[in-house]
């Protein structure tokens, strides 16, 4: 049976490690053609991506998603060795930790540019490209993107701010075909070399997670692209996302309260 994915020309961002590499490896074994992107990281040796790029079906290009130029460079590149785009998915961001009045204005400036202006700057770009295979632009956000939590404040208002893009680019894009979805995602499990920024830009490791709360990485995947076959437009996963974003809504005090307690 054929995949639904077979010769979808995908790009991840930010797929070289983490959630984005384990995107990537499920679209390839999907049979998409993928473009593999990242500011800095280079590729893993993994057997499975050499063979791809040996066999043109995917390639690997860098790119500040900061920097407008450098991301309509990277959409032409992915447009120009495949000669389309079918979809994009916004998965690159950094985050930070620490006090707002701790926090250099730099790091909080770092923070909302990649995860929010990079995801401007890539849709902004793929648009065209998009309108022609009428394909899909998907944000990942997450459950701090429902609620501000302390010491995370930059990354909870990036994550915020992706509904509304969502949500306005998606009535701008009514009638071009173009599905503009948005994922919110629990505590998916962490790479042991994951870091946040902290006040000053050092690199500060990042935990692992309750192992009875987090979700894995090829269940996030997989139920990520579920999400973009069926055209979702708002997906949790899991599911009891939905139900922390009602409790955010309607009892935000009592969140408050909870956090206020840690």
């Amino acid at each position: 049976m054929q995949s639904k994915w077979e010769n979808k020309v995908v790009l991840v961002t930010g797929s070289c490690r983490g959630l984005g590499l384990e995107i990537a490896k499920q679209l390839l074994a999907l049979n998409a053609l993928v473009v593999f992107h990242s500011k800095q990281t280079p590729l893993p040796n993994d057997p499975s991506i050499i063979h791809a790029l040996a066999s043109n079906l995917a390639i690997y290009l860098k790119a500040d998603l900061r920097n407008a130029s450098e991301v309509e460079q990277l959409i032409a590149a992915a447009v120009d060795k495949f000669e389309r785009l079918d979809v994009v998915i916004n998965n690159a961001g950094i985050s930070s930790y620490g006090l707002l009045e701790e926090v250099s204005v730099s790091i909080f400036k770092e923070v909302l540019d990649t995860n929010l202006i990079g995801s401007v700057l890539v849709s902004k770009a793929a648009i065209p490209a998009l309108m022609k295979t009428k394909g899909s632009i998907l944000y990942l956000s997450s459950l701090a993107g429902l609620f501000g939590l302390p010491n995370y404040i930059s990354y909870s208002m990036s994550k915020a701010a992706l509904r509304q893009l969502r949500d306005g680019l998606a009535l701008e894009l009514h009638g071009t075909g173009i599905h503009v979805g948005i994922t919110y995602l629990g505590f998916v499990e962490n790479d042991v070399d994951k870091y946040a920024l902290d006040s000053v830009g050092n690199k500060l490791a990042i935990p692992q997670r309750n192992k009875y709360l987090r979700i894995s990485k090829i269940y996030a995947s997989k139920s990520i692209l579920s999400a973009i076959e069926k055209r979702k437009a708002v997906r949790y996963i899991p599911l009891s996302g939905k139900l922390f974003s009602t409790v955010a809504f309607l009892f935000s005090g009592a969140l408050s309260l909870l956090f206020r307690g840690r």
